[in-house]
This record gives structure tokens, sequence and C-alpha cells, in this order.
């Protein structure tokens, strides 16, 4: 799908988005858009939101027991979700995680999209407070 044509709004939810090492809902980037465009509903927000990422220019990181995030930095990355906060982190691996040689031939060019479940130290550090 091609992206409509440019608009502050669609131009706002992309900048909210594309802070780097945030991962915002939709809520979130509702707020800050709001900043700059106070009359801006949660509604356009939302099908901004959608159209960029089917445009490719941003992702949305599905949590189960919470609400998306999205990324705005195209750079192959993975993240490092928190099971019990929620919390989104970046993680830079050094070498691609998907051995290619070992998949079938018609996807051995396919994107990919991983996501890690790790405890955060946040979390890990009030699990031992209360041991």
């Amino acid at each position: 799908m091609t992206i409509q044509r440019r608009s502050r709004q669609r131009d706002a939810v992309l900048a909210a988005v594309s802070q780097k090492g945030q991962h915002p809902t939709a809520e979130d980037v509702f707020a800050r858009v709001r900043e700059e465009l106070p009359n801006v509903s949660l509604g356009t927000v939302y099908r901004n939101l959608d159209q960029l990422c089917d445009a490719g220019m941003i992702w949305k990181i599905p949590i189960s027991d919470g609400p998306s995030r999205y990324e705005g930095n195209p750079e192959r990355h993975l993240h490092c979700i928190c099971p019990i906060c929620g919390s989104v982190r970046d993680v830079w691996p050094s070498d691609d995680p998907i051995n290619r040689s070992a998949l079938p031939e018609d996807c051995k060019d396919a994107d990919y999209r991983l996501l890690l479940l790790s405890v955060c130290d946040g979390c890990r550090d009030q699990e031992k407070g209360r041991a």
C-alpha cells in the first residue's frame, strides 16, 4: 500500500513515533501530537499509524497483555519485551539471528520481526527486593 499525501497530522504522528529509543503506544502518540495540534482526534492518530505501518515507514509491535507499541527506527533490530511491566527496549545483535541457509529457498530473503521476552532490570530488582 502506498501512503496517501502528506499532511500535518501524519508528519506529527511520524515525528512522535520516530523519537530514538521510544516505543510509544497510540495513546502516547496522541498525547504528543495534541501538544502540536490540539484539535487532532484519536481516530486520526490511529488512522495515520495504520497507514504509516502499511507503507513500511514504522512498525507495530504487538504486546500480548497491553496496547501495541510503535517503532519509528527503520534499521533492522530486535525488541525485548518485559513480560511483567510491558517495557520495550531495542536490541542490536552483532549478527543476523536467523540462519537463512536453513530456511526454504523461497523464504531466504523474507523480512522478519523477532520479539524477545525477558524480565527488565527494574522488574528484576523489584523481585529481588521482595525476596
